[in-house]
């Protein structure tokens, strides 16, 4: 008989973890032969369609609910733990073998106390904790069967803060990869948008937050323009809550060369005609937008955050870094970068895709999860 596993993902905004979520769930599909259940509880995943996958739909009601801001997360928080009678139900109907929680993942601990289903918490970004969130991980996260995290770093964190067994704790990586990205590259970018790529272009991907640091991308943008003299334009794709203030920014120090494209469904288009993709962030795990530019052969410069970065970019091997929290030096890097002969960019591309983007395969992380179950 096939395992069942259910997916617990509550999402109001479209971030990093839903394309993880669906890679993961079409890759023990396909390759374990797991029946898998998506939970779509805000209706994060109503345009989603596979025949494969089953969704269970809950609330579906994201439209409604506003997705930054304090506000956000008293709704989030608040409906997610109201939910619990309702998820006890499902998996009542549906028999799963095992919940796969991405995020909230203390709500299918809960469960594990009326049950006996297997929870598996897979670590989806650098976790932060305050007072708050170490009581509720210390009640709650221990009850879980097996971790899984995107980097050896948080795994030793989480050994450390909360004494979790490191056999229960097993690093893979999300499986963002796939032929999809190559395909999507590939389309043809929007007609207000054509005019920028007539010059070089640097790119940045990601939500408008704290974490992404784009303030710092564009104060270390304008130093580089103002010393070089470059002709290049900087385009920053996404939306939130940072908008104002960025938009604020450009237009008090005049950088006609920053653009902020807000949020696009096909990034990729714009990110494989670059010239250059730049990670600011405060931190990452381990940088989804990181992996996707190493697959499109795009050269990075990224800011030397924990954790992901700190594992796997190495500064002039296969990528670039600069000193976060100095745009100096980040404008001091793009120089570099500019100066630079193609041998060098080349050789710095193929050591990013040969020897990181293979492990972020729906193979490899199907094979992988496979060794974790009991």
């Amino acid at each position: 008989m096939k395992k069942k596993i259910f997916f617990w993902s509550p999402m109001l905004s479209h971030v990093g973890t839903y394309q993880a979520v669906i890679s993961m769930s079409e890759a023990l599909n396909k390759f374990n032969q797991y029946q898998v259940f998506l939970i779509n509880v805000f209706g994060e995943f109503d345009e989603y369609e596979n025949p494969n996958i089953e969704k269970i739909n809950l609330l579906r009601i994201k439209k409604y609910i506003p997705n930054k801001g304090n506000i956000s997360k008293l709704f989030y928080y608040s409906i997610t733990f109201a939910l619990i009678p309702i998820l006890y139900y499902w998996v009542k109907k549906k028999k799963p073998d095992i919940i796969i929680a991405n995020l909230v993942g203390y709500i299918p601990n809960i469960l594990k106390i009326f049950t006996n289903i297997k929870v598996i918490n897979s670590i989806q970004g650098f976790p932060r904790f305050n007072l708050f969130r170490k009581i509720i991980w210390k009640i709650f996260y221990s009850n879980s069967d097996h971790f899984i995290t995107m980097s050896s770093l948080t795994k030793e964190m989480l050994i450390e803060n909360f004494d979790f067994p490191k056999e229960k704790i097993t690093k893979i990586d999300n499986p963002i990869i796939s032929k999809k990205i190559i395909k999507y590259s590939k389309d043809e970018i929007e007609n207000e948008d054509q005019l920028i790529f007539k010059k070089d272009v640097f790119c940045s991907i990601g939500r408008l937050t704290r974490q992404k640091n784009f303030i710092e991308l564009i104060k270390g943008f304008n130093m580089f323009l103002k010393k070089t003299k470059k002709d290049i334009n900087l385009i920053i794709i996404g939306d939130g809550e940072k908008k104002r203030e960025l938009t604020k920014y450009i237009e008090e120090n005049n950088i006609s060369n920053c653009y902020l494209l807000g949020f696009k469904a096909n990034p990729f288009k714009y990110l494989r005609k670059s010239k250059l993709f730049i990670s600011t962030s405060l931190w990452e795990e381990p940088g989804h937008t990181l992996i996707e530019a190493g697959f499109l052969n795009v050269p990075i410069i990224s800011s030397c955050c924990p954790n992901g970065p700190k594992e796997f970019i190495k500064d002039n091997i296969n990528s670039y870094k600069y000193e976060l929290g100095s745009s100096k030096n980040l404008a001091e890097k793009l120089e570099k970068f500019c100066m630079e002969d193609e041998k060098k960019i080349l050789n710095v591309k193929v050591n990013f895709k040969k020897k990181i983007v293979k492990e972020f395969t729906k193979f490899r992380f199907s094979k992988k999860f496979k060794n974790i179950l009991i």
